[in-house]
């Protein structure tokens, strides 16, 4: 078993300033006072100072690009913190401060050389701290599974039996689809019978949890992409000033759904007969097998309601006598409970804790 660091799951540039290139298993300090529950206390609380302090230089970012010409040179995130630039590259900051003659945008790019700065300190300090944590990690490769990896550390590092190993991966969530690079987390304590695991962007580039929000990559990019339209119609044909207000309101329309999808649980409904057939499900166990087909087509915006109702006739059902939501990660009772009528023509799930599913894709399994 390859041996690892516990990092944040922050912004993809900010992750490859880390610099975990290399693989290692870290120790705790000698004569450390502070236990591993303090220490992941500690790293949370870095990791969102480090994303403030990311979220705001971005919106810089976007402010100066915003301000450029057609043709001028912008700047991207992730060229800021990306390792292997070339000397020209490491310097584009320096030149454009120095090229700069709008002393309003000069100053911009000066508090945006202020913020990376910052961030690398922040960034520093995390990786002192992560050196103190047992936690270790092994680099996916292509095929990789999740479960797979973490079931290999639990039996062979971890020196637990298969019995017991599948019962503790039962407990954590195995959902995130690897990409090649990623990093793959393990840590269990014998003496308090915990595991956990999680997987970090490493190598690849990107998190897991960016692949499951594709949809929203995907209309920030059209917006992007109304704004691009919206400036090559100035330059090209002054006549068409007035698309503007037509590009302005479809850019509002993008954003408005952005929001709402960030707002939004995503989730898709059928009975378990069906999931089962299409081996959504496993066939004896009722788990899930493989979610790759299934289209997340239905949502439900936490900000306006926190009810799924459910009808036996849409599932090609006569009643219904019970509703699963998977992953299993979600607890009845703690996150959402489920409601059937007497006569068992309706049922509902009813979300408590809209702050678990926000932006989550969740699988409905109606039993009748």
């Amino acid at each position: 078993m390859r041996a690892m660091r516990f990092v944040s799951t922050i912004a993809v540039a900010v992750v490859a300033l880390m610099g975990l290139g290399g693989l290692g298993c870290a120790r705790p300090a000698p004569g450390s006072a502070k236990t591993s529950d303090e220490l992941l206390t500690q790293l949370q609380a870095d990791r969102a100072q480090i994303d403030e302090a990311s979220s705001t230089m971005m919106k810089r970012i976007d402010m100066f690009n915003t301000s450029r010409k057609p043709g001028e040179r912008t700047l991207q995130f992730s060229e800021i913190f990306t390792q292997d630039l070339n000397p020209e590259q490491r310097d584009v900051l320096d030149a454009l401060v120095k090229e700069e003659k709008d002393i309003s945008y000069r100053s911009l790019l000066q508090s945006i050389i202020t913020d990376r700065d910052t961030i690398r300190e922040m960034q520093a300090k995390l990786m002192h701290l992560e050196q103190t944590l047992p936690d270790q990690f092994v680099v996916a490769k292509r095929g990789d599974k999740h479960h797979d990896l973490a079931m290999a550390y639990l039996t062979g590092e971890a020196h637990v039996d298969e019995a017991k190993a599948k019962d503790l991966l039962k407990q954590v969530d195995q959902s995130d689809e690897l990409l090649a690079g990623n990093q793959v987390w393990f840590f269990y304590d014998p003496q308090k019978d915990t595991f956990r695991t999680y997987v970090t962007a490493g190598d690849a580039g990107q998190t897991p949890v960016a692949m499951r929000r594709a949809k929203t990559r995907e209309l920030v990019k059209a917006r992007d992409g109304y704004k691009k339209e919206r400036d090559e119609a100035k330059v090209q044909v002054v006549s068409l000033q007035q698309d503007n207000s037509q590009l302005a309101e479809q850019r509002a329309e993008l954003e408005n759904d952005l929001i709402t999808r960030e707002n939004s649980v995503f989730y898709h409904a059928d009975s378990d007969r069906s999931l089962r057939e299409q081996g959504v499900l496993s066939p004896v166990l009722r788990r899930l097998q493989d979610v790759k087909g299934v289209s997340y087509d239905q949502s439900l915006d936490l900000r306006a309601g926190s009810r799924i109702d459910l009808r036996p006739q849409s599932y090609g059902l006569d009643e219904i006598r019970g509703v699963r939501l998977l992953p299993s990660i979600y607890q009845e009772g703690r996150d959402f409970t489920v409601e059937i009528d007497e006569d068992h023509g309706g049922a509902r799930v009813v979300i408590l804790d809209p702050e678990v599913f926000r932006g989550k894709a969740i699988l409905v399994a109606v039993k009748g």
